[in-house]
């Protein structure tokens, strides 16, 4: 400690001498950085490392053991003309003490900002001296010479433990300087710098930010005056500083980078570093018709004077990239992501959109066929997501691929999509370039048969499972009898896991569990659990107590779907009741089979004919009217669901 080399009048001084090894400092890569698109946000708040004093001020000790306050506003008197004569060839000569002293005669002696000397010449490690004023101290190195340190400054540099911290010894005095109209100090370390200000106080600067802080400086864009020290992001291994102009992140995977203006702003609502976008990986580049981009770990940012400011993550980049970002046809971001339907996003671009689920590469959907998405619902109708690029075809022609159908696009046909239960038999034709050609129109009901015009025919579909009737074995297996109908149908004649089908095996605890709840649970939703265990997939979902409206897209599409629908259906005591069935308050399940539009009926399969009432096998209801009388109101008031339908996803 320094109480070992001074007089006991210079205690207080001695409190501070902590042995702390100086930090290098290393050069990132420098990168050209591109211009700021608008004002930066406001510095987020986190525990500083170390904190400097809010309001610098420093007490030096006096001969007589008492402390002084020194002024916190630095004055710029210790550099005549902004030289420092303390390395010069005219001073080289004189012994520490000389220059300590020289220096204090320089800035006014006992009558300048340092005052009268409170001790004598103070040795410190690797030979350098310090000398204790009222105002302030003097330090001397044989390399860089002697140079005061005082008012905000010095406060800043007692907070990092004088020579022994991460700065090391003063290279220089205080420089008066002026950025961005707001005057201020500055003084150099040989590990760094601390820059103070009246508005911001004093901060020092170092390590990878002060070589990226130069390099903006040495390109005209510097960015103004810290507003805090540098703060450690202890969850990632990183750290940061911000500053008037903006703030520099460094990581050691990402090295050191700017981010400013608006891109900083976007950064900041997604969460700075520690969200999605992650550490910045680039400067901020100019780019296509005056805009400017900035990378991250979790992909772009983008700027434009007339799109505003958004980010696109890097599930959207291989769209993006494919078209050849900004310069491409789809040209700047117009939103950031928004999610969507099934865990997937969509992103709004000048010239399209981009469409991304989980499992899936990211595509853009664009022009006439954009228009032919939305008459489908975009992502959240029949066709669902887009699974490619448009694609050139036949003719002049395009055509696009989704989850659940075909987009095509021609001169001569405009453009229409072929779903999926129609695709298989259009392909059988040869698609686009066979003797069909393109759609012309929409699927449409002739009847209840489905058909579609093209340029040289027409295709069409009954609406009609081929569905083999079966009838349920005891009073309770209606769920697992209507469960066998469907997969029957469909070909599943082995389940997902190798069971081979059968009522009983539909009904075990393994898919439907009806054995142990003695009835098929809709509350637990044991029928969709059953179907889509069986299938190996989410291929059935539950509406509880449906609409008309749900009820009628949900046959409808099953026919697109290849999944018939089922009913969960309530009957009362003394209320009306269908297909023979007797006057008692119970539950039912039973698929439908086809679907009439001409009289908006449905054909359904009823099991519990023969072992449990005299009925037809399969009979018609009218479609609304089945829907307000047996699936929207419940009987039974136990707190639970018992009715609704099951549903293709």
């Amino acid at each position: 400690m320094r109480s070992s080399l001074i007089a006991s009048s210079c205690a207080a001084a001695a409190l501070f001498a902590l042995s702390i090894a100086p930090i290098s400092l290393a050069s990132p890569t420098s990168e050209a950085d591109a211009p700021t698109p608008s004002t930066q946000a406001s510095s987020p708040t986190q525990t500083e490392t170390p904190t400097p004093e809010a309001s610098p001020s420093t007490s030096v000790p006096s001969s007589d053991g008492s402390t002084t306050a020194s002024g916190d506003t630095p004055t710029g008197e210790s550099i005549p003309n902004g030289e420092d004569r303390s390395a010069t060839d005219d001073n080289v000569s004189l012994s520490p003490e000389e220059q300590i002293r020289q220096r204090w005669q320089d800035m006014g002696a006992e009558n300048g900002v340092l005052g009268t000397a409170t001790s004598g010449l103070v040795p410190l490690r690797d030979g350098a001296f310090i000398q204790f004023y009222r105002g302030g101290q003097i330090y001397w190195t044989a390399k860089f010479g002697a140079h005061a340190s005082r008012g905000g400054i010095h406060s800043a540099y007692s907070a990092q433990k004088w020579e022994n911290g991460p700065l090391g010894f003063p290279t220089s005095d205080e420089e008066i300087q002026s950025i961005g109209g707001i005057s201020g100090a500055l003084q150099t370390y040989e590990n760094g710098q601390i820059r103070w200000n009246s508005k911001g106080g004093a901060h020092p600067i170092w390590g990878k930010i002060l070589t990226r802080y130069e390099i903006a400086e040495s390109e005209g864009r510097s960015l103004g005056w810290p507003t805090a020290n540098e703060m450690k992001d202890a969850a990632n291994g990183g750290v940061y500083q911000h500053f008037t102009g903006g703030s520099i992140y460094f990581h050691p995977s990402t090295g050191a980078h700017r981010v400013t203006g608006g891109i900083r702003n976007l950064w900041e609502g997604q969460g700075w570093e520690r969200g999605q976008m992650g550490y910045p990986t680039g400067e901020e580049t100019a780019t296509a018709g005056g805009g400017v981009y900035q990378t991250f770990q979790g992909g772009a940012a983008y700027w434009h004077p007339r799109t505003g400011t958004y980010y696109v993550h890097d599930a959207m980049l291989g769209a993006y990239g494919r078209a050849g970002y900004e310069w491409g046809r789809y040209g700047y971001p117009l939103s950031n992501e928004t999610p969507s339907a099934n865990g997937g996003v969509y992103q709004i671009f000048q010239g399209g959109t981009a469409y991304w689920h989980p499992g899936s590469d990211s595509y853009f959907v664009h022009d006439a066929i954009m228009g032919t998405y939305g008459f489908y619902n975009w992502e959240r109708g029949e066709l669902g997501y887009p699974s490619s690029d448009e694609t050139p075809s036949a003719n002049g022609g395009v055509y696009q691929i989704f989850q659940g159908g075909t987009a095509y696009w021609s001169p001569r046909s405009g453009s229409h999509a072929v779903p999926l239960d129609l695709l298989a038999e259009y392909g059988n034709h040869g698609f686009e370039r066979g003797h069909l050609g393109y759609p012309t129109s929409e699927p449409y009901w002739d009847g209840n048969r489905q058909k579609q015009n093209f340029e040289h025919g027409v295709l069409e579909k009954t609406s009609d499972f081929n569905v083999t009737w079966a009838g349920q074995p005891n009073n309770y297996f209606c769920g697992p009898t209507s469960g066998w109908m469907i997969l029957n149908a469909i070909g599943a004649h082995q389940s997902a896991q190798g069971t081979p089908l059968s009522i009983d095996a539909v009904a075990s605890r393994d898919y439907m569990n009806t054995v142990d709840y003695g009835y098929t649970s809709f509350h637990d939703r044991r029928f969709e659990y059953g179907m889509n265990r069986w299938l190996g997939r989410d291929a059935y979902t539950t509406i509880h107590t449906p609409s008309v409206d749900q009820v009628r897209d949900s046959v409808k599409n099953s026919f697109h779907k290849g999944l018939p629908t089922a009913v969960d259906a309530q009957e009362r005591r003394g209320g009306p009741h269908y297909n023979g069935h007797p006057n008692s308050t119970f539950s039912h399940i039973m698929v439908v089979t086809s679907y009439d539009p001409n009289t908006d009926s449905m054909r359904m399969a009823d099991p519990g004919v023969h072992y449990l009432w005299n009925g037809e096998e399969q009979f018609w209801y009218h479609l609304p009217s089945f829907t307000q009388n047996f699936l929207q109101t419940e009987v039974e008031r136990d707190g639970r669901e018992h009715i609704g339908i099951y549903t293709a996803r």
